[in-house]
């Protein structure tokens, strides 16, 4: 079962990532938390905190998204993500992908 557990665990990491990325196209930079919200309210269900904050930082590895620190009204500092032009790009691939390979499994 391990094995199984583990395609599982990739798989989600890998729609996390890409579903992450699409908040930040669609709705614009946003702060980890905030892009948490929108997930839970899109999926139904919120995804762990750690997450989405790996998630994020996979998008920054890649070159899919960048980080950038704003002070809140209350004056602490918030870490806000935004998609990159290079992201923008690479999300209708990504989906498209996506659809691809969904359309494959599910309709076999």
């Amino acid at each position: 079962m391990r094995g199984v557990e583990r395609l599982l665990r990739d798989l989600r990491t890998g729609l996390l990532a890409v579903a992450s990325l699409k908040v930040l196209v669609e709705r614009g930079p946003m702060h980890g938390y905030g892009v948490r919200l929108v997930l839970g309210e899109l999926l139904g269900w919120e995804p762990p905190e750690s997450s989405v904050y790996d998630a994020l930082k996979r998008l920054e590895r890649l070159g899919l998204a960048e980080s950038y620190w704003v002070r809140s009204s209350m004056g602490t500092l918030r870490k806000y993500y935004k998609a990159t032009p290079r992201g923008v790009e690479a999300l209708e691939d990504l989906v498209a992908e996506a659809r691809r390979l969904m359309s494959w499994l599910v309709c076999r």
